[in-house]
């Protein structure tokens, strides 16, 4: 993926997947030789995702002990992946059991909602209220994607969503990093929060230890610009845009943070 074109529709999970087998194609040609600039450039594409953070930092600290050191380190930190994101997924399926909740709300697109949301399903999730996440609209995509999962789903604006809020019984986010003070995931993420604490409903953060961000790597984390709408063509003379596309939400808004590390 060119640094030309960043992704700003897949989530951290998707593009943890695809940095992977990029790692892995590296190092069935060329074994470690080059690869401290493809675990590098893997980064700069996406310096606000804690997984290629961590992936990156992983690799590269076993490229020592040669290509097998290498490859050895990279199936590790998948299969950690993996049992995480199952384990998640199960926690948040006793939760949706546990309170009886049949419908939540959603921000953005993330993989780790989607299979948690999917796994929900069978513990009596059945309605799932997405806002369309502008500027890019990837809340449209996650609300097909939960279609195809037997979910039902809504789709509303991003302003609209605080208003439709009393219609579910909880709202649920991704983070694409955390910290010890918080975590961190698109920008409208806090607001929504405070907005439904403030209903009274209760609030979930699905994330993974992987996602984990502490000491040199929390260094390494990088927000990125809100990118210019293309509807909105070139802008007036004058007039500038705006933004970062993330911010860092504090654990305090969160009523469980679901595999947070």
């Amino acid at each position: 993926m060119s640094t030309n074109t960043p992704d700003r529709i897949s989530g951290s999970v998707d593009l943890l997947e695809e940095a992977a087998g990029r790692v892995k194609a590296h190092l069935d040609r060329r074994g470690t030789a080059g690869l401290e600039e493809v675990l590098a450039a893997l980064v700069a594409e996406h310096p606000s995702m804690a997984l290629r953070i961590n992936l990156a930092a992983t690799v590269g600290s076993a490229m020592a002990s040669g290509r097998e050191g290498a490859a050895e380190a990279l199936e590790r930190f998948l299969l950690g992946l993996v049992r995480s994101r199952l384990l998640a997924a199960a926690k948040f399926a006793a939760l949706v059991h546990e309170n009886g909740w049949t419908r939540v709300a959603t921000y953005s697109r993330s993989g780790q909602v989607r299979e948690c949301l999917a796994a929900a399903r069978g513990a009596g999730l059945s309605e799932v209220l997405v806002s369309e996440s502008r500027p890019a609209g990837e809340g449209v995509i996650l609300a097909g994607e939960l279609r195809g999962e037997g979910l039902a789903a809504t789709i509303t604006t991003d302003a609209a969503l605080f208003s439709l809020l009393p219609a579910v019984h909880a709202v649920v986010v991704g983070a694409d990093a955390c910290f010890e003070e918080g975590f961190a995931n698109k920008v409208g993420t806090a607001a929504l929060l405070r907005e439904a604490r403030a209903a009274g409903l209760p609030t979930v953060v699905l994330a993974l230890p992987e996602k984990r961000l502490d000491g040199p790597s929390a260094l390494a984390w990088r927000n990125l610009p809100l990118d210019t709408p293309p509807r909105l063509g070139k802008l007036p003379k004058g007039v500038s845009w705006a933004g970062d596309l993330f911010e860092r939400v504090p654990w305090g808004l969160v009523t469980h943070p679901i595999g947070a590390g």
